[in-house]
């Protein structure tokens, strides 16, 4: 039995170790963030108010759907990583680090919320269009998934604004007197971004089971590939 020629051999072997080279560099990354979270807490929490134990339970949740988005996008998609793949975990676990760092500090916390908001837009953006490289190979699960993963990336852009609205215009709103509705909202808005993404999750089990999975396209997109 002849070998396959070396292009599709590594072709081969960069789509194998995809997931698993991506979820070990995140969980990492991930892991050092809530390191450096619990280290804060650690330091700062006798001084710590309800808004400051808000602003850390956000904190943390943001790090889990940080992680879940990862785990959903990379076991349902595969593609070539290229260098801004490598990057792009690095912008976050930036973000998260001056994220844990001001859970004491409402308004340099929604600056860093924004940032990771940010990041996050970029990752969506960046998986839309590398899964297009690979077309044939994801054709089917990107139906499926198409609409719910075009909120994903809706999500993150409004996080991103409203967090870097809230930071440009903290003064101008009065939000210093109203921290701890903001810090609730926050709070409120994590939760509910985390549970969004279960319909999605499990459009990807149901549809990995082998169990008809109704396509998800908006009515624009139905018709066009991947």
């Amino acid at each position: 039995m002849t070998s396959p020629p070396a292009p599709e051999r590594v072709a081969q072997r960069l789509r194998e170790q995809f997931a698993p080279a991506y979820l070990t560099l995140t969980s990492i990354i991930q892991g050092v963030a809530l390191t450096a979270l619990v280290v804060r807490v650690e330091a700062l929490y006798p001084q710590f108010g309800a808004v400051d134990w808000v602003l850390a339970v956000t904190t943390f949740l943001v790090l889990v759907d940080i992680w879940h988005e990862y785990l959903m996008t990379v076991l349902a998609y595969v593609w070539t990583p290229t260098l801004l793949d490598t990057l792009i975990p690095f912008g976050f676990l930036a973000a998260e680090l001056f994220l844990a760092h001001f859970v004491n500090d409402l308004r340099p916390w929604l600056l860093s919320s924004g940032l990771v908001a940010l990041v996050g837009a970029g990752a969506w953006l960046q998986s839309q269009l590398r899964v297009r490289e690979l077309a044939s190979e994801n054709r089917e699960v990107h139906a499926i998934l198409a609409g719910p993963r075009s909120y994903r990336g809706m999500l993150a852009a409004a996080v991103a604004l409203l967090s870097l609205a809230g930071f440009g215009l903290y003064t101008l709103l009065g939000l210093g007197s109203a921290q701890l509705a903001v810090a609730l909202i926050a709070l409120a808005g994590t939760i509910a971004i985390i549970a969004s993404s279960i319909p999605m999750w499990n459009r990807i089990l149901r549809f990995a089971h082998g169990e008809p999975v109704p396509s998800a396209r908006h009515p624009r997109q139905r018709g066009q590939s991947c």
